[in-house]
Order: structure tokens, then C-alpha cells, then sequence
């Protein structure tokens, strides 16, 4: 459990823990100069608006929105933009697709800031959009039969909010009564509600609240709308997170595993030996419920349990040690890191499909270690 503490409260509570005999350490001594220090970093990049992203700093809602108009920019051959709704506060979700045209394709999706107070989520998906765009006549058969549909901001109010009033907002911006939000990623209707206060919350001022019923946030239902009702079969879906290093997949909802454990086991592993490659970093696979709680109504329950994407994975990414606060200077390794993964596992998702050994057709995947240029 994480508890942010007030500094001036902060031996109080230490004595409280104490006397207690409850373990703690503290984590981040000052939060507020981190946060300061990212704000000042920001409003520095605000302005520059180029299809050149800065890879050093966090950025807005409004510039990573322009990264992708720029991609259909420079290759309209492959690249498009979609707007799939808008969200409760009527910002426009946008999402950017990448593909060859080929009817036979898979669809691949991609998405972050369902919890906006994770900002290396966003720069990440970012990131694999830009590179993948920009590499894509490049890449191998099993990266380029796939329609790929980025979503960098799926929470746009909570985003733009954890910049302007909270930075560690984590719901949407939906006014039920006199609170404000409901956690997304409780919002989904597969397991949505089970297990009671453990695997979300009923009340409208808890952090984990689920809503009054499923797909009651304009945001989730613009996810399900665009998912369900693409002209692409989906295989993948990927939803990025912070923080933890872990890989997991269905289910959250209950203990018993799903009916995919071990492929989606291997599919994880898959991922994770290409992060250590690249990185170093030791990202751990299993299950929601395996690996970290109670989590009910997520989108990865949903998009394996109802939309019957088979390779469904939330990626919790760096770092345990600056939780929520990742500095900026560790999103280009981040990207990195899990791009790589990220092409290791489309090539399992292949090898699985066609029943061929794993690159015996085509070349191997372009391997990314700096920023494209």
C-alpha cells in the first residue's frame, strides 16, 4: 500500500506504524519538488508542437494529439486518424491507426492513461506509435499483417487534470453527486462488481469506484464501440500502466485461472525476455489476481472474456521505486524496453497462428535502440 502523507504529519504517522510494529519505508521523501520539477520540465515542451516529439519530457493532451496528425502527415500511406467518442468533460478521443490496407489483417490495440496519474503510459504508446509508423516498410511479415490502433490518452478530463489541479488523479472527471470520477478500469463489464469492496468500490468517493453499472463512462463505451465494431479481428490487446514491472492477464475478477493460462503465460514471457534484453529490467508474468489483487471490471477481463481478443495483457511499467513520479529522463528507455516486447510478442502471436517455426519466413524484427529518426 501506498499512503501520501503530509510532511509535517509524516512523524506522527511514523510512530503510529511503530507502535504498530507495521514495516514501512518511506519512498518518495518530497513529492512536491518532483512534481514541481515535472511541471517546470512541461511548460517548457507545452509549446512545441512538431512532428519532432521530445522524448525527454512528459507532454500534454494537445501535443501528443498532434504527434499523430503529424504521423498522417508524413505517411498517409499507412497512417489514419479516428475520433471514437468523447469523454465526459467532451474532449475527443482520438486514435491512430496503422496499416497496409490488407482485409486479412489482425487488429493489435494499444492503450494508455485509463489512469491518468500514470504519465509514462501515454509517452510510451506514444513512442511505439511514432516508431512503428516510421519503421513500418522495415519490419518483418508479423508486424506488418496486423492493422495496429493506438489509443495514447484513453482518459483525456483525468489527464489534462493530473497536469492543471491533482497529479495523482485517477478516475475520470464524471460528477456522481458531489464526488467527482469513476475508476475505468472498473468500469468494464466483465466480473464488474464482483467481490464485493475488494475488487472495486460502490462508493462515488473511493478511489476504485466502479460506476452505477457497466459501460456507464462515455469513455468505455467509446473503447467497446471501436473494438466491437472494427472491421479488424483483434488478437491483441494491451493496455499500459504504472507502476510495477509486471505482466499480467486475466483474470482479476476471481482466483480460478482462465481458460488461455498457459498461452497467455508464454505470450508474457515472450515480452518480458525481450525487455531484459534490451533493458535489463525484470518484468514478472501471471495472472491479475496472481500477481497483485482484486481487480474487477477491468479492460483486459473484458476484451478476453467478451470481446474474445486471446492475447490480452496489462503491462505495469516502471518503476517501484519513484511510483507514480518515473523521471522524465527514463521514457526513452521505458519506450524502448517495451517496444522490443512488444515486437517479440507479435512474433509468438505468428508463430502460434501459422504453426510455423518463429522466423522462418521472414526477417527479423527491426530491434530499436534509439529514438527514430
Amino acid at each position: 500500500m501506498d499512503v501520501l502523507v503530509e510532511g509535517n504529519r509524516l512523524p506522527s504517522i511514523a510512530g503510529i506504524f511503530h507502535e504498530r510494529e507495521i514495516p514501512y519505508t518511506v519512498a518518495v521523501a518530497d513529492v512536491n519538488a518532483i512534481i514541481e520539477y515535472q511541471q517546470a520540465s512541461l511548460a517548457k515542451a507545452f509549446c512545441k508542437s512538431s512532428c519532432i516529439m521530445d522524448w525527454t519530457k512528459y507532454h500534454r493532451l494537445e501535443t501528443i494529439n498532434k504527434l499523430l496528425e503529424d504521423l498522417v502527415v508524413l505517411f498517409p500511406d499507412r497512417c489514419s486518424i479516428h475520433g471514437i467518442g468523447s469523454s465526459a468533460e467532451g474532449r475527443e478521443m482520438i486514435v491512430l491507426r496503422i496499416s497496409n490496407g490488407k482485409t486479412s489483417n489482425d487488429g493489435v490495440w494499444i492503450d494508455g492513461a485509463i489512469h491518468p496519474r500514470e504519465w509514462i503510459s501515454p509517452a510510451v504508446v506514444a513512442y511505439i506509435a511514432d516508431c512503428l509508423a516510421r519503421t513500418f516498410d522495415k519490419q518483418p511479415e508479423y508486424i506488418t499483417n496486423k492493422d495496429w490502433y493506438f489509443l495514447p490518452i484513453l482518459n483525456p478530463d483525468g489527464y489534462e487534470y493530473t497536469h492543471t489541479s491533482d497529479r495523482m488523479w485517477r478516475k475520470n472527471r464524471a460528477h456522481y453527486g458531489q464526488c467527482v470520477g469513476v475508476d475505468l478500469n472498473r468500469n468494464f463489464s466483465c466480473g464488474w462488481g464482483e467481490n464485493g469492496e475488494e475488487g472495486s468500490s460502490s462508493d462515488p468517493g473511493n478511489c476504485f469506484y466502479r460506476g452505477p453499472e457497466p459501460f456507464s463512462e462515455p469513455e468505455t463505451k467509446a473503447v467497446r464501440r471501436a473494438i466491437m465494431e472494427a472491421n479488424t479481428t483483434f488478437k491483441v490487446f494491451l493496455s499500459l500502466h504504472s507502476y510495477g514491472e509486471v505482466i499480467i492477464f486475466p483474470w482479476g475478477y476471481t482466483e480460478d485461472p482462465c481458460s488461455d493460462y498457459v498461452e497467455l503465460l508464454e505470450g508474457g514471457t515472450a515480452m518480458a525476455k525481450a525487455i531484459n534484453k534490451t533493458s535489463g529490467r525484470i518484468y514478472k508474468v501471471g495472472s491479475t489476481k496472481d500477481l497483485m489483487y482484486y481487480a474487477a471490471g477491468t479492460s483486459i477481463d473484458w476484451s478476453y472474456g467478451v470481446a474474445n481478443i486471446p492475447y490480452s495483457y496489462m503491462v505495469e511499467l516502471r518503476d517501484k521505486k519513484n511510483r507514480f513520479l518515473l523521471p522524465a529522463e527514463e521514457i526513452l528507455e521505458t519506450s524502448l524496453e517495451i517496444f522490443n516486447g512488444v515486437l517479440n510478442l507479435m512474433k509468438f502471436v505468428d508463430k502460434r497462428n501459422k504453426g510455423t517455426q518463429a522466423g522462418s519466413k521472414s526477417k527479423a524484427a527491426l530491434v530499436v535502440t534509439s529514438s527514430p529518426v
